[in-house]
């Protein structure tokens, strides 16, 4: 992603139905193209870098159903990628989902639509539920995801860089396999993933180009940014750095407080629930992170920043001055009325303090 900025800044787009709080006093409201494709070309406009989207197979319902309705991440960014024409656009694929084939052609399809600006962000699992219920994952999956995620993503950079690809692995088998034409981007659209277990950040630190990172606290966040980008090295490679955040703007921090307040009341707790008694099956440290985060915060993704702009600038700077952290991936309780305020208000003590460009 070529960035007219020092600081790269995305969306996270809402795939899911209520976008990314689980609770009834947020807007509620259906996930659609139009809504996507209006974010979208608002972004750009406004001269954000990117647009992302998860993908997820099996909502979690409670009073709000939440993301019991979601769109499919590769479709959807398709079409945004054709009614965009500088913004990033990254798709979510799940190896376990897209054959290497499959996913290598419709990777260079994506980029020649949009004139080179694709991204894939690598999933390996999350929510082995999402498959289970589709009767598709390999023997043992749980255990092998990154290992069956690297060879993976080996065919597919095959496919993308050579002629004829014979391979015989352990999950793929391929006999002069052929995939042309091979993507704009050389030499290949750019590699997302958000793993947080040390085995995904192995993997991103040696397959990534960025690493999408959590961390409950911003010293974890940052301290996050740092190990990842020294891994990296060791490996002998640099990589970008992104976060996510999920800022509740008002004039005040009080006023902002009392917005947040407004969002926990109404948290949805069967929803809540249900998503903490899936992380509790799981025995990675991750999943227990996770929950820990939504004892706190009614937000799935990124951490709520309630406060005045000068209160979110401030955060954002600490990110990239201490924490080095690249990119700072935005969502918001309303996008329309998040992202109009967040460039009239937020960018410019941004752009004062040096972190982007004055657009």
């Amino acid at each position: 992603m070529g960035s007219m900025s020092k600081l790269e800044l995305g969306v996270f787009l809402p795939i899911g139905n209520n976008g990314f709080l689980m609770s009834e006093t947020a807007p509620q409201y259906a996930p659609s193209f139009e809504m996507n494709r209006q974010i979208a070309v608002l972004a750009e406009n406004l001269g954000f870098d990117y647009v992302f989207s998860m993908s997820k197979w099996r909502g979690f319902g409670g009073a709000t159903r939440f993301w019991d309705a979601t769109l499919e991440s590769v479709a959807l960014m398709t079409g945004l990628a054709a009614v965009t024409s500088r913004i990033g656009v990254i798709a979510t694929m799940q190896p376990v989902l897209f054959p290497p084939a499959v996913a290598a052609k419709m990777a260079a399809t994506i980029d020649d639509l949009s004139g080179g600006r694709f991204g894939i962000n690598i999933v390996t699992g999350s929510f082995l539920d999402e498959y289970d219920q589709m009767g598709i994952l390999p023997p043992d999956y749980e255990k092998n995801r990154y290992r069956y995620a690297t060879e993976w993503l080996h065919v597919v950079k095959r496919l993308w860089t050579e002629d004829s690809v014979t391979f015989d692995g352990e999950w793929f088998h391929m006999t002069d396999c052929r995939s042309g034409p091979k993507p704009l981007q050389k030499p290949h659209p750019f590699i997302i993933c958000a793993g947080t277990s040390d085995e995904g950040f192995r993997f991103t630190a040696q397959e990534g180009n960025y690493s999408f990172i959590g961390g409950v606290t911003l010293d974890q966040t940052k301290a996050l940014s740092r190990r990842m980008k020294a891994m990296a090295a060791e490996y002998g490679r640099t990589i970008k750095t992104a976060t996510t955040l999920l800022p509740i703007v008002d004039e005040s921090d009080a006023a902002a407080q009392r917005q947040w307040e407004y969002y926990q009341s109404g948290a949805d707790r069967a929803a809540i629930a249900n998503l903490a008694s899936y992380y509790g099956k799981e025995k990675r440290e991750s999943a227990k992170n996770r929950i820990l985060k939504l004892e706190r915060d009614v937000s799935f993704a990124g951490r709520m920043i309630p406060g005045s702009p000068g209160t979110l600038a401030a955060i954002i700077e600490e990110l990239v001055v201490d924490g080095g952290v690249d990119s700072i991936q935005l969502l918001f309780p309303d996008y329309i009325t998040g992202l109009k305020n967040f460039h009239a208000e937020v960018m410019p003590l941004l752009q004062r303090r040096e972190l982007v460009l004055a657009s």
